[in-house]
């Protein structure tokens, strides 16, 4: 599962994302992060923070060179996650920040000019991520298929 929300340009609000890649007995990679855009002290990247800070399990998961660029000191990698209690502190914390983000994230709309820069920069961040071409063509995908999609509807970029 992929999520990502980007506020619009006029709001120097974070990103949301929230990734989840699991087997049949086991979640291999769980991603949760409020992603700063131009405003790194945004109110909602300092929830972010305290609600992270409330986890009682870390299963740290090092992050690749692109990665340390646009997601947050907070973001939550975790990995090999089979225990139940750490299910349900992933649920809670995802279910907890999309009901945050979407409830709070108007509240600074307009407090900047144009935010695209810094949202396409995350873009083309997450691009050079290699597992997710890997992945959707090991499902089947042609190449040049999964190109488009990553490039166009994935991640587009703001023209």
């Amino acid at each position: 599962m992929h999520c990502c929300v980007f506020p619009h340009t006029n709001n120097p609000a974070p990103i949301f994302g929230f990734d989840v890649i699991a087997g049949e007995n086991k979640i291999t990679g769980c991603f949760v992060d409020y992603s700063p855009t131009s405003n790194k002290n945004h109110p909602m990247c300092e929830w972010f923070a305290d609600e992270v800070a409330k986890l009682d399990w870390h299963k740290k998961r090092p992050l690749p060179e692109w990665a340390q660029r646009i997601f947050s000191p907070s973001m939550v990698a975790a990995g090999n996650v089979r225990d139940e209690r750490e299910l349900a502190q992933i649920r809670e914390l995802a279910e907890n920040c999309v009901y945050n983000y979407t409830e709070t994230v108007l509240e600074t709309a307009g407090q900047c000019e144009n935010n695209a820069e810094q949202q396409n920069y995350y873009a083309q961040n997450q691009k050079l991520n290699p597992h997710t071409p890997k992945v959707m063509t090991s499902l089947g995908l042609n190449e040049e298929d999964v190109r488009v999609f990553i490039q166009d509807c994935l991640f587009p970029e703001i023209r």
